[in-house]
């Protein structure tokens, strides 16, 4: 016999338990449980969605409700049909259910146990052995002169194989009264005329993608969730669990229903125990055992080629095996039909792999990675056989490959797998190609593990040192890379630029030429919304302006002046002329540094150009042009997480022109594309998101992300984020009536943009600028000062962009303000007079004006505005 043996024969060998022939099927004990709406547990989320579907479709013959084990089809028909409190015949069909008798006379007893008093005649009509339609037909003359509205449950109708009950079961819609409705759930597809019956429009289908928990219903099930920011944390769950039912309560069980500090993979290992015994008891363990054995083979696979499970599979037929899991709803879908690729759902796969490892040899385990490996890279997806063969700790194997596709990795952007890929290899002790170390130093410098790049440079110094590898020719090209990176960190460093043109002007050998190694396009920035922040920008400490502009001459007399690091200098250079506020020349050498980004198709460059661009726009109260320029950024890239650096600054936007309403809209927006675990620890999103709670007057809040914010940035040594973070600590603390500690987070954000030249950062912040004006007015007239540290000079540079205070100082004439001056520093009327060179009357008539623009009655009051504004 053929090992190819149909599938669909497979399913029914293992679903159908058929009654010998000879049992007595009239000797029936009835089990109640089998003909009564089952229980729900208390508490049990109403499905308020799928109710309104149900209800709008009331008068439908047929409602099919199918989709895979655990996604609520039974508890959502009980709810459903207690909810409506009308009469309900409910049969829980098993195995034993498939023959015909059987399957009939437990529909009589349900709908006699339920509804109609008929089970005696009927039963007699059924002992005479009267062909089946004669019953069906009696029952339905029955169901017809029954005055109320019925409805008829076939629960698990994937245990029914027998093609007599698909006859009745066709039958019995066929000619169904027009005061009764069917209901079937199933996980298989059924036998019976679907096609037709859509036609006439006898059905309502409700299938896995409408069953599945939304964002809404999850917040609920989990009902500790209770604002936008813990909503958006429960993205990842959904998207790890696809919405299933049954899996999200494992994981609630497992967890406590504690899951918004763990990530996914936490979460999966907290719960797989719950989950593996899920899977194993309601699905795997009831297959036969060479459909198991074709399950737990390719869930080692991400995406399911048949052609590629054909070479790891016993013999199973590999596209007709997935047309006929998805048929019957295990756990598969469909994600590309031509050709056809399935993938499994997330926590089945996970379930499939912690039994492939616990049931397979070690030999028979690699061997399997080994073949699908092979056949992925013979087929050129050399990134799928990478990852399977470093998975299936086939080390050498994945070096090979990362060897032999080193230019294509960094051509189609696998910058990060390939930093991940070297990371696994040296986890695991091999020893990786010193081209590919060269390679992975500029890939944890564009993550921001310095150190760790540090002390791969010092490795591969020490290995120059020793064997000279740097005038080898198989690192003739590597070798100048890593001149090249070693001069332009030092140039940054130190800013000596005789130093750095060893490494930038040294000419290539020409048969570096040669070398594709060579023209490889570094991506220098993988997640940074300004090139500033990256380890090219000193994370902030940016160099003067003629320091850059005599780098970037250096890189123009160079052979390396077409390379991306030229095009990231220029994007760099923009960015601190944005920050000194030479918005002219930022302008236009961040078209100079688009265009470098853009023709190296480096989203880490062109990006952050394009949200400077906005944010000239926004500094000349340009919104519109400038939301429509984030909208033209969002098509140059279809990388999620770029998307959602877009949409932060968008709702940074929105906030700039007072409109917190869209600006916390477009917030919200961008953990559908960046994972919310990843958001929460940008700076860049949590500056926005503190930012937004504080325009709605949420100060506790926004202060708590602010200190967090600055203590990353504080470990991390990011100057912007510091700055930025202090100033949003600051304020809060102002508006929260604590104007020390205020005056005290201002003067350390102050400290640190006079060290680097901090202009813009400062200025875009409206609401500094009450604060900014009492820190100025304190150090003016405070002897003892304490902040002397921070030059007054550079405040007063800084107060010249407030309108605030020159708007409302108009009021006053030039005499009016020297008065309020002298009036501060405690002189009397005489004194006052003496000093401006008036009488007391005259002093008198100023005092009287000046109550009245200030709105008070009294000198003493007087007094006191006068200190509080002038910061005595």
């Amino acid at each position: 016999m053929s090992r190819k043996i149909k599938l669909q024969e497979k399913f029914e060998i293992y679903r159908t338990n058929e009654m010998k022939k000879g049992d007595k099927v009239m000797d029936m004990v009835w089990v109640k449980s089998k003909v009564t709406i089952p229980r729900t547990v208390p508490n049990v989320l109403e499905r308020k969605k799928l109710f309104s579907i149900l209800s709008n479709n009331r008068m439908k013959k047929l409602t099919i409700i199918r989709s895979a084990a655990g996604y609520g089809k039974t508890t959502l028909l009980s709810l459903w049909l207690k909810h409506i409190d009308e009469s309900v015949a409910w049969f829980t069909i098993d195995q034993n259910d498939n023959d015909p008798v059987r399957f009939l006379k437990y529909l009589i007893h349900t709908l006699s146990f339920s509804i109609l008093n008929v089970e005696q005649k009927l039963n007699n009509i059924l002992d005479e052995t009267p062909p089946f339609e004669t019953i069906i037909d009696t029952l339905l003359n029955d169901l017809d002169t029954y005055k109320e509205n019925i409805h008829i449950v076939f629960d698990n109708f994937q245990e029914i194989h027998n093609p007599q009950i698909h006859q009745i079961i066709n039958r019995l819609i066929e000619y169904l009264p027009a005061n009764a409705r069917i209901y079937i759930t199933t996980r298989t597809n059924l036998e019976l005329p679907l096609a037709k019956w859509r036609v006439k429009g006898w059905i309502l289908e409700v299938g896995t993608g409408q069953l599945c928990f939304d964002l809404e219903e999850l917040q609920s099930f989990f009902n500790s969730v209770t604002n936008d920011e813990q909503k958006d944390a429960l993205k990842p769950l959904l998207k790890t669990t696809g919405g299933w039912i049954a899996g999200i309560q494992l994981i609630k069980l497992s967890t406590g229903g504690m899951i918004g500090n763990l990530s996914s993979e936490e979460i999966l290992a907290k719960a797989s125990s719950y989950i593996h015994e899920y899977f194993m008891q309601e699905i795997l363990l009831i297959l036969p055992h060479e459909l198991q054995d074709f399950l737990l083979r390719t869930s080692i696979l991400n995406y399911l080629d048949p052609s590629v499970c054909a070479s790891i599979t016993n013999g199973l037929d590999s596209l007709t095996t997935f047309s006929e899991l998805e048929k019957n709803c295990l756990f598969i879908e469909q994600v590309q039909a031509h050709p056809p690729v399935y993938r499994y759902q997330t926590l089945f796969r996970h379930a499939l792999q912690v039994e492939f490892q616990r049931q397979y040899s070690y030999e028979m385990i690699t061997s399997i990675y080994y073949e699908a490996a092979t056949n992925l890279c013979q087929r050129e997806d050399y990134v799928a056989a990478i990852e399977l063969a470093l998975n299936g700790e086939l080390y050498k194997l994945a070096h090979e490959w990362i060897q032999k596709y080193l230019v294509e990795i960094f051509a189609e952007g696998h910058t990060l797998l390939f930093g991940q890929w070297i990371q696994k290899l040296r986890n695991a002790q091999f020893p990786v190609d010193i081209n590919m170390l060269v390679l992975y130093i500029t890939t944890l410098f564009s993550t921001h593990e310095i150190d760790q790049a540090n002390k791969i440079i010092e490795e591969l110094l020490l290995k120059q040192n020793k064997w000279k590898w740097m005038e080898g020719f198989q690192f003739i090209a590597v070798s100048k890379i890593f001149e090249i990176i070693h001069a332009y960190i030092g140039y940054m460093e130190d800013g000596d630029i005789e130093k750095a043109k060893v490494g930038l002007q040294t000419h290539v050998n020409v048969r570096k030429n040669k070398s594709s190694l060579y023209h490889i396009s570094l991506k220098y920035n993988q997640f940074e919304p300004r090139i500033l922040c990256t380890f090219v920008g000193a994370k902030g400490k940016f160099l003067p302006v003629e320091k850059m502009d005599e780098l970037i001459h250096v890189l123009n007399e160079s052979e390396i002046r077409e390379r991306n690091i030229t095009g990231v200098t220029y994007g760099l250079l923009a960015e601190i002329l944005y920050e000194i506020n030479d918005l002219d020349r930022a302008s236009k050498e961040l078209e100079i540094g688009l265009q470098y980004g853009l023709h190296f198709q480096d989203p880490g460059l062109f990006i952050p150009m394009y949200l400077l661009k906005a944010r000239i726009y926004m500094t000349k109260k340009q919104f519109e042009e400038a939301h429509l320029l984030l909208l033209e950024a969002m098509k140059e890239t279809d990388k999620p997480y770029w998307i959602g650096m877009l949409y932060i600054m968008k709702a940074q936007s929105y906030l700039l022109e007072g409109n917190i309403s869209y600006a916390q809209q477009e917030f919200f927006r961008v953990t559908d594309f960046i994972n919310y675990r990843i958001a929460s620890k940008n700076p860049f999103y949590l500056l926005v998101q503190g930012k937004i709670l504080y325009a709605k007057n949420q100060l506790e809040e926004a202060l708590q992300i602010a200190i967090r914010l600055k203590e990353g940035a504080t470990q991390e040594k990011q100057i912007v984020t510091l700055i930025e973070a202090g100033l949003l600590e600051a304020i809060c603390h102002f508006s929260l009536g604590k104007e020390d500690f205020a005056l005290t987070v201002l003067h350390d954000a102050l400290e640190h943009g006079v060290s680097y030249g901090y202009y813009r950062t400062f200025i875009e912040e409206d609401s500094i600028w009450p604060l900014l004006n009492k820190y100025w007015r304190l150090r003016q007239h405070n002897k003892g000062d304490t902040f002397k540290s921070v030059p007054l000079a550079y405040v007063n540079k800084l107060l010249q962009n407030d309108s605030t205070e020159d708007e409302f100082f108009a009021n006053f004439t030039a005499r009016e303000k020297d008065v309020l001056q002298l009036l501060a520093e405690g002189a009397s009327n005489k004194e006052i007079a003496q000093q401006l060179q008036l009488t007391e009357g005259t002093i008198r008539i100023y005092l009287t004006e000046i109550y009245s623009k200030i709105g008070v009655k009294s000198r003493t009051k007087a007094i006191l505005w006068a200190k509080e504004w002038l910061g005595f």
